[in-house]
């Protein structure tokens, strides 16, 4: 028998039996229990329960005559059967897991605002484009009450793009404050407008520091690096958790803020 074939029917959930008896039965089309079990070398005692259980999955079919007789159902329909069968197990096994993620996302986060310890003092960075993005997705997702971003130039890679828009969309649904201070809005997308009805607020400033960065919670700072020869990119972030400075560059913003002239709308480009 073609061991790749039961391999093949095994990974759409068949055990090693199963797959014999209804590759048996295609072959030879109807036989009875004791026929099957000659031909794909299953034991006697095993027969039956190995028949019964292909029954129960609509993959074979019997008669009521005595002996009974068994047909398999055609082949395209079977492999639909076990497919639609195997989707369904992965689903409720993906919403299980997504279950169990929520769960121990809330419990984690309980833990980590219940303890004294707030990192004061500790700094990381991350060198390298993706690095550097995940740095600063897994700081805005520990963002709690604001957000504060300064840049010069709203200009970033579109894959970058996509990702960066969906986190702060995501923070903007729960109520947190994102404010976003620019000196530049030339390269604003449809992306950025969107942004904009779901609650974030733009201004624009003839000048903004050299240096970008993003203040979150008012106790942490992100400073961008961008890369020198290519402006989309991110070339490194440096994370630190020092609540002078981010006071600091908190006050800062909020001052550029006040000055700044308010973007009620934006007019994006499509990509």
């Amino acid at each position: 028998m073609d061991d790749d074939h039961i391999e093949l029917l095994g990974e759409l959930g068949l055990s090693g039996y199963e797959a014999r008896a209804y590759l048996t039965l295609a072959r030879h089309g109807s036989l009875t229990a004791d026929e099957v079990a000659s031909e794909s070398d299953i034991p006697q005692g095993r027969i039956y329960d190995v028949l019964n259980s292909l029954v129960d999955r609509s993959l074979v079919r019997a008669d009521d005559g005595r002996p009974r007789t068994y047909v398999h159902v055609e082949s395209s329909e079977a492999v639909d059967r076990l497919l639609e069968t195997r989707v369904a197990e992965l689903e409720d096994k993906q919403s299980s897991y997504e279950r169990t993620a929520s769960a121990a996302a809330d419990a984690l986060a309980d833990l980590s605002h219940s303890s004294d310890s707030a990192g004061e003092g500790f700094a990381t960075s991350a060198l390298h484009d993706q690095a550097a993005q995940d740095l600063l997705l897994e700081r805005f997702a520990a963002a709690d009450d604001s957000i504060r971003i300064v840049v010069d130039a709203v200009d970033i890679g579109p894959e970058w793009r996509d990702v960066f828009s969906a986190r702060l969309a995501d923070l903007l649904e729960t109520g947190l404050s994102v404010r976003l201070l620019a000196s530049d809005l030339s390269s604003a997308t449809d992306k950025l407008g969107a942004l904009v009805d779901a609650g974030l607020a733009v201004r624009q400033v003839e000048r903004v520091p050299q240096q970008r960065f993003i203040v979150i919670d008012g106790v942490e700072v992100c400073l961008e690096v961008v890369n020198p020869v290519a402006d989309e990119e991110l070339l490194a972030v440096v994370n630190f958790r020092d609540n002078e400075t981010a006071r600091e560059l908190a006050e800062s913003f909020d001052e550029l803020w006040s000055a700044a002239e308010p973007v009620p709308a934006i007019d994006g480009i499509d990509e």
